[in-house]
């Protein structure tokens, strides 16, 4: 476990924050720059170690999305700990435990998640999915064992979904069967990630020149 997080660096408070909620539906975000495709990967490799067999989802829209913000760094961060399978997009480590990646652009997308069990699901830039696909992949977190189930959201304003994350986690205005208890929004915005603005400073100042709504969204994470 320690090995592993020394391997990807440090986390920032709000990373940190992140990595230690313990709530069932738990979104990560709010502004672009936020460091939230690093505290995706540094909790699913953390989960894949601490329990042995466990198997985890993740999902963005696109297959080419998954492979620029999550495969080509995992191949990398996981080459002496888990075999890729590049045939069935999936990670297997050497303790049984797998991390499958699934993508969802279109309504015929969601067949290949019909009868699929999951212990944890990662919903990456869930603002671009719509909600029916969101409420349908969250149907595969199930299974008869002792994992955590939870479902984590990583999330920018705007996009289809941006009206149901913004109910469950920023409204907080739950429908019956919704427990406000098991809901938590962590926020992160570019000044967060210091070692984005190290790296490359001028990124605050791109956000900083959008128009004025598009500003308020990435930048400063208004919903």
């Amino acid at each position: 476990m320690k090995e592993a997080v020394m391997a990807l660096g440090t986390p920032n408070p709000r990373q940190r924050e992140f990595l230690a909620c313990r709530r069932k539906y738990i979104a990560f975000g709010g502004a672009r720059g936020g460091g939230k495709s690093w505290a995706v990967r540094c909790k699913a490799k953390l989960l894949a170690l601490r329990y042995p067999g466990i198997r985890l989802l993740l999902v963005r829209r696109s297959l080419p999305e998954l492979e620029s913000n999550h495969l080509t760094f995992l191949r990398q961060e996981l080459a002496e700990g888990a075999e890729y399978r590049a045939g069935e997009h999936r990670f297997v480590f050497g303790n049984g435990s797998t991390l499958q990646f699934g993508y969802c652009g279109r309504d015929a997308d969601l067949d290949r998640y019909q009868g699929a069990e999951y212990d944890v699901i990662f919903l990456d830039e869930a603002t671009q999915l719509k909600e029916q696909w969101m409420r349908q992949i969250a149907a595969c977190l199930r299974g008869v064992n002792d994992f955590p189930k939870r479902i984590y959201y990583t999330c920018n304003p705007g996009g289809p979904g941006h009206g149901y994350i913004k109910r469950l986690f920023i409204d907080r205005r739950y429908e019956p069967g919704e427990k406000p208890e098991d809901y938590a929004f962590i926020p992160a915005r570019v000044t967060d990630n210091t070692v984005l603005l190290e790296r490359q400073p001028e990124y605050i100042r791109q956000l900083e020149a959008l128009p004025p709504k598009l500003r308020r969204a990435w930048l400063e994470g208004k919903w």
